[in-house]
């Protein structure tokens, strides 16, 4: 029998993965052969995830990243069962989630049945603690650190800025805009990034006079690799984060790197990074500019956070709970 059936709706969600078979867990990323934990290591994938634990009889270990507070709302949870293994929904017909409602239903229902719950922040932590009524451990996952390794840094003039991540309004990219339309000479801002916030974007770089490259198609990974090599700066002005990759990909580089001061970036980033005030924009100019003269950081401020190290937590924590299920 495998000890770990992996769920994972993506290849990040599995980087960890070959580290913990060198550990010398068995480890299945595919098929219905039965496993003595199941893992599902997102929401996307949590119906799965139950409903092979159900099928085989083992526990289900369900990691969490976020509850965006926006998508919750002050809404309740659809009526979510199980029938025969599977999991079922009837939507609420008023008063529900406001946002992807059967997702976190789904998830909701899950995680009140799953054996563990694992999250990688104190904020998540304590959302699905409030939200849920679940009580989740705080397990801190990883960046690509196979990806993200040191490179030759220097000042640019005029500052490149870089942003990676999706184009909506939680990511706060506006602000990043408007804070470079103050600095001279106007950067070039790069996002890389897909989302509706597309067009405003473009309009707001348009009327600020501010250069903007933005990257919406699908990058492969050595394209978004040498985008940060090529950054002067890397900035993640994000308002809600239950992780937080950007900014790690930008220290684990050795590029200065500037972030919104919210917990999740405290938390994982101490004080590898520069951060500014969500609600002040003059902040966020005063901090690329100090990111700048600080110049390049150490890589190795990212340390606890590379796949290994990641490995090595998850492993510790499994051990005991393969144990307890037994042969």
């Amino acid at each position: 029998m495998t000890d770990l059936r992996w769920f994972a709706p993506n290849r990040f969600c599995t980087l960890v993965v070959p580290a913990l078979r060198a550990t010398g867990l068995s480890i299945d990323t595919e098929g219905d052969g039965p496993a003595r934990v199941a893992v599902a290591m997102d929401g996307q994938c949590a119906v799965a995830g139950f409903e092979y634990a159900r099928r085989h009889g083992c526990p289900l270990l369900l990691y969490l990243w976020d509850l965006p507070p926006w998508r919750l709302g002050t809404g309740r949870p659809d009526v979510v069962f199980e029938w025969h293994g599977r999991v079922r929904r009837m939507p609420r017909l008023v008063g529900g989630y406001p946002e992807r409602s059967g997702y976190y239903s789904r998830i909701r229902f899950i995680a009140r049945r799953a054996t563990w719950v694992w999250a990688p922040s104190a904020l998540t932590v304590a959302d699905v603690g409030r939200r849920f009524g679940v009580a989740a451990d705080r397990v801190a996952y990883c960046f690509d650190s196979d990806r993200f390794r040191a490179v030759e840094w220097a000042p640019s003039v005029p500052y490149r800025i870089l942003a990676v991540s999706r184009l909506v309004p939680h990511k706060n990219h506006a602000a990043l805009i408007r804070a470079a339309a103050r600095i001279t000479p106007k950067p070039l801002v790069h996002l890389i990034g897909q989302g509706p916030e597309a067009p405003a974007l473009l309009a707001l770089a348009r009327d600020r006079d501010v250069p903007l490259r933005l990257d919406q198609d699908w990058q492969t990974d050595e394209a978004i690799a040498a985008a940060y090599r090529e950054a002067t700066v890397v900035v993640s002005p994000s308002r809600f984060e239950g992780f937080g990759l950007t900014p790690m990909e930008g220290v684990a580089s050795g590029i200065p790197s500037v972030a919104s001061d919210i917990p999740p970036h405290r938390e994982h980033l101490g004080e590898a990074v520069t951060y500014f005030d969500l609600e002040n924009d003059d902040s966020l100019v005063v901090a690329i500019r100090a990111a700048v003269e600080r110049g390049p950081v150490d890589p190795g401020l990212m340390r606890s956070l590379t796949i290994e190290a990641a490995a090595r937590r998850f492993a510790e924590l499994l051990s005991p709970l393969l144990d307890r299920v037994g042969r």
